[in-house]
């Protein structure tokens, strides 16, 4: 019996962990948005790098989870889809001043009531329904491209765990890591953003043979 031949399910794929963004992609990604006065995928990228919620969190924002009459807020907080019923301590992000610009311009301009979707896709025929993931994953491809990185090497996850390596990388503090990611056990934190192995090439650089 001649065996049939089957290809790998991985060829020609990238696996394992998607690597967060650096501080010069993030600063690229945002200047080519501001070029293209592109103000949903500006305040999107930066409430993504802000918070490191889940794309399934992410999407499903109302815009009084971000701003009240009196204007955009700095703390938001949310209860995560994922993980509701084993975590019920709801998850806090604090947005940058930055962060908070964008989202007042992209709102000013889209005149989106407090009850509606915060991240819609464009278009009347679009305007009352939120992004999927697939939607937000198609978006962050195209910001990929135009900064000339491989989306193949990318992830959604990327954008989630950009924010909390970074902290880590700079303050060493996991716990700090642990809260902005929601994660109930600081294992899965370890885990997540790859602290031992990022502790492992930093020795690795300093000695060698």
């Amino acid at each position: 019996m001649t065996a049939i031949s089957k290809s790998a399910w991985n060829k020609g794929r990238v696996v394992g962990k998607k690597p967060p963004l650096t501080p010069d992609q993030i600063a690229l990604i945002r200047l080519l948005l501001r070029q293209e006065h592109a103000l949903r995928d500006l305040a999107l990228f930066n409430v993504a790098l802000d918070t490191s919620f889940r794309g399934s969190d992410l999407v499903r924002l109302r815009v009084s989870d971000v701003a009240t009459p009196a204007g955009i807020r700095e703390i938001v907080e949310i209860r995560q889809k994922k993980t509701a019923t084993r975590n019920i301590r709801p998850v806090q992000a604090r947005l940058s001043s930055n962060t908070r610009e964008s989202l007042r311009t992209y709102l000013s301009a889209s005149e989106k009531p407090l009850h509606s979707w915060l991240f819609t896709g464009q278009g009347v025929r679009w305007s009352h329904t939120h992004l999927s993931e697939s939607q937000l994953w198609r978006l962050f491809k195209s910001w990929l491209e135009k900064a000339r990185l491989d989306p193949s090497l990318y992830g959604l996850h990327s954008l989630r765990r950009t924010f909390p390596t970074y902290i880590y990388q700079q303050t060493g503090n996991l716990r700090a890591a642990q809260l902005l990611l929601g994660h109930a056990s600081i294992e899965s934190t370890k885990e997540y953003i790859g602290t031992e192995q990022a502790e492992a090439l930093e020795i690795a650089r300093k000695y060698h043979l």
